[in-house]
């Protein structure tokens, strides 16, 4: 089994801000969907913790390590699982984006994940950065990383495609068990504390 669970609430999203590579702490209620997706996983078999090194993934990974029993010391930090780089849009807000890029704004919203970012990524740097990654992870490992990396690793695994990944809602903690490249199970972590 692989564990994709995405990062607590962080500051960025209580503020809506398009943070993807800006290091950004997790809010108090992101700590504690962290504690109870932790518990959610007690009783399964985790073996390795991989996070993100962005302090929202690493804190989550932490968080989930205390509950399940696991050595935070243990975590492995890889940067394939940081988030996409937004270029001009990062840390701005929406309306920020509309206001400065409105040409831009069009772009996006026709090539959705085919978009890349003015001096930024896009979702082919993603699946990029975690192919290899994926491809020599062992079983029964999770992975705390974000939004962008979870659908870039949807679409790696031919889980998703361009017309499916967007029916796939993936909130705060919220944990996609992966059994032989399938979804198994989506564990829905984003609740009221």
């Amino acid at each position: 089994m692989i564990y994709l669970v995405r990062h607590g609430e962080s500051e960025a999203n209580i503020s809506k801000r398009f943070s993807g590579i800006t290091d950004v702490e997790l809010t108090e209620r992101g700590a504690l969907q962290a504690a109870k997706a932790g518990r959610k996983l007690k009783g399964e078999k985790i073996h390795k913790i991989f996070s993100s090194p962005l302090k929202r993934a690493k804190n989550t990974a932490e968080i989930i390590a205390d509950e399940i029993g696991f050595n935070k010391k243990d975590i492995i930090i890889d940067k394939s699982l940081t988030e996409v780089n937004f270029g001009i849009f990062e840390n701005l807000k929406w309306e920020e984006i509309v206001d400065l890029y409105a040409d831009e704004i069009e772009n996006w919203i026709e090539f959705k994940h085919k978009y890349k970012f003015p001096k930024g990524e896009g979702y082919d740097d993603i699946i990029k950065r975690v192919s290899y990654f994926m491809d020599n992870l062992p079983d029964n490992s999770l992975i705390s990383t974000h939004y962008g990396v979870i659908q870039g690793i949807l679409l790696y695994l031919k889980i998703a495609d361009d017309d499916t990944l967007w029916n796939y809602e993936i909130s705060n903690c919220d944990i996609f068990v992966l059994n032989n490249k399938k979804i198994e199970k989506i564990i829905k972590c984003c609740f009221k504390i």
